[in-house]
């Protein structure tokens, strides 16, 4: 076994030292290679712990108006992607798109309340997560099948889906509160006013906003990237962008678009149910949750560009910083009350809609191409 372990050890260690051939009766090569090895491996994990907690201390220095915009931006990526998911497949940007995030807040606080606390489980909302991602991505399929896709097969135009759109969000609405009032009612738990932030992960050595700055951030890099590799990495994704780019000649090809789409919907639904989840941390929880919040992520996905997934990320980023820093930075010292702080994104809006309709990732776009000729 020792043998077998030298060996692993030269294996890894060949970029530094020369091959050598191991002889059972030279005892100080063999000290010797033990303790480089421990010595390195020593400072290896020396170097990285002490990186990490420095991080976790500039971290800690980060002022609170930045971490907030960040966080805030976070969630609108995160909505945003899903808004975008939603339009590239049914070709409106659905109303009922917040009701989503509202249903996966309150998924998140049930499961808590009902299945972690009683059961002695950590009591975390990332514990949840699977839970919240399965019923909101169900929920979701459940709305395009039995709304949105019968509706689409009979020609229904981009007016009738939007007006459909908005009566499912009534309906939703409407269903949200009638389990928030009987959980109240029966068992005596507040099902409204409550903000999910007791059950954030805090990161060690750090604050609230800290910790939340981080798992939201990674939470979009780690989203993001999955759909990337979805979309761009396997036979699925190829179909799916097939089906979106050209709806006919995809079923032509024989492939089944309404299975396509539907999957789309899970998508969509497992990624607005976690964005809603933070934003319960921040806002407090009621059936109005993700309505009225709405409008934003609207303004969000135009400036990117609707009709781009990652234009979401964009317009995330540009909308929740130039929200909250522009409040801080710009109203606040011209005296101006911050709620009047919707009027820069809206503002962001109109000059994109004037001078680039198809949003920021359409003008990198067309940058890119050009640079390519």
């Amino acid at each position: 076994m020792l043998l077998v372990l030298l060996r692993r050890l030269q294996f890894l260690y060949m970029g530094f030292l020369k091959p050598w051939k191991y002889n059972s009766h030279d005892i100080n090569t063999l000290s010797i290679y033990i303790t480089i090895y421990l010595l390195s491996s020593s400072v290896l994990v020396r170097f990285i712990y002490g990186a990490f907690f420095k991080s976790m201390e500039l971290l800690v220095k980060v002022d609170p108006t930045l971490a907030r915009a960040i966080i805030f931006s976070n969630i609108y990526v995160l909505l945003g992607l899903g808004l975008n998911l939603t339009y590239i497949t049914t070709k409106i940007p659905s109303f009922a798109h917040g009701d989503l995030a509202t249903v996966g807040a309150y998924v998140s606080y049930l499961t808590i309340i009902f299945l972690l606390l009683p059961s002695g489980l950590p009591a975390s909302v990332y514990l949840t997560f699977p839970l919240v991602a399965l019923v909101t991505g169900a929920v979701a399929v459940l709305t395009y099948v039995a709304v949105f896709r019968p509706m689409i097969r009979r020609g229904a135009g981009i007016t009738s889906l939007m007006i459909a759109s908005f009566g499912l969000h009534f309906v939703m609405f409407a269903t949200v509160a009638i389990v928030a009032d009987y959980v109240q009612n029966t068992y005596g738990v507040l099902s409204r006013n409550v903000l999910l932030a007791r059950w954030e992960y805090i990161w060690p050595g750090t604050d609230f906003y800290t910790s939340a700055l981080i798992n939201t951030s990674i939470m979009v890099v780690v989203i993001t990237a999955l759909l990337y590799l979805l979309l761009y990495k396997t036979r699925y994704g190829i179909i799916m962008r097939a089906s979106i780019d050209n709806l006919y000649l995809a079923k032509a090809a024989g492939i089944n678009v309404e299975r396509v789409f539907a999957i789309a919907w899970l998508l969509i639904g497992a990624v607005t149910g976690i964005a809603g989840v933070y934003m319960a941390m921040f806002f407090p929880m009621t059936e109005e949750l993700g309505w009225l919040r709405l409008a934003v992520v609207f303004v969000a996905s135009v400036v990117g560009g609707l009709s781009n997934i990652y234009g979401a990320v964009l317009g995330g980023y540009v909308v929740g910083l130039g929200l909250v820093l522009g409040a801080a930075y710009i109203l606040t010292p011209l005296g101006v009350p911050t709620e009047f702080q919707l009027v820069i994104p809206f503002a962001f809006v109109i000059v994109i809609l004037l001078f680039a309709p198809q949003g920021l990732a359409g003008i990198i776009s067309s940058l890119a191409q050009r640079v390519r000729r």
